[in-house]
């Protein structure tokens, strides 16, 4: 049966490839993603605005699909917005479902305190100008960028950059950073999977991700504990709390 130990309503900033593939490599028997998307335009202010737009439609539709818990995902959607913008869309999506929601950039907060990370070394596709914000939003959190690595994809081209160059990228940015306890690649549509457990067991330090991150949130919340393995030390730590 579908989704008979949980429904994770999801709303994907734009359409759904690999956080819909790696969701379901991640997560256990039983668990199944009912998913809607707000459609932001590329990375750019006024896509961000439009989809934001979106998003009480998207929390509207999902409520009427018995979901246990949400996850908005698109880290840029909220970071662009400044510290505190992920409170409130929080509690408005909250308000909405009835249901315990996360965002993307909150989740990966949430990693990074349960793993005590602070210091960070970054890896996304991401231009300059929404790099700016990235490393501002992490230091208002108290987080350190001791380096970022940018694979500078198109906006619809991330899903297709190899594991190889992801691989490369973390090993380039941890060597840079000098003493970073965490590596965080924020972009869901980046093919992170098929290397964490190679730049962790490697490069000997833990990988926050969207995916892994929001899944680790859902599941604690919602009290699924099986252990998770082959997707990073987060997932691990389930079986532990």
């Amino acid at each position: 049966m579908f989704g008979y130990r949980a429904r994770i309503g999801y709303i994907s900033p734009s359409v759904i490839e690999l956080n819909g593939y790696d969701f379901y490599r991640i997560v256990p028997d039983g668990v199944g993603m009912i998913a809607v998307a707000c459609m932001v335009g590329g990375w750019n202010e006024e896509a961000y605005k439009v989809a934001l737009k979106r998003v009480d439609e998207c929390a509207h539709e999902l409520k009427r699909r018995s979901c246990d818990f949400i996850i908005h995902d698109g880290a840029p959607l909220v970071l662009s917005q400044g510290k505190g913008f992920e409170t409130k869309l929080i509690q408005e999506l909250e308000a909405i479902t009835g249901v315990p929601c996360t965002t993307a950039i909150a989740a990966a907060l949430d990693g990074f305190r349960e793993l005590s990370v602070s210091r960070l070394a970054v890896v996304d596709p991401y231009p300059p100008d929404l790099n700016e914000k990235v490393v501002s939003y992490l230091k208002a959190w108290g987080l350190e960028t001791l380096s970022l690595v940018s694979l500078g994809t198109d906006f619809t081209a991330s899903s297709i950059a190899s594991a190889a160059d992801l691989y490369q990228a973390a090993k380039h940015a941890v060597r840079e950073a000098g003493n970073a306890d965490g590596i965080y690649i924020p972009c869901a549509n980046f093919p992170v999977m098929d290397v964490i457990e190679d730049i962790e067991t490697d490069l000997g330090l833990p990988v926050i991700t969207n995916m892994t991150s929001q899944l680790y949130v859902a599941f604690k919340t919602i009290s699924i504990r099986e252990r998770i393995d082959g997707c990073g030390r987060l997932m691990r730590l389930l079986a532990e709390g």
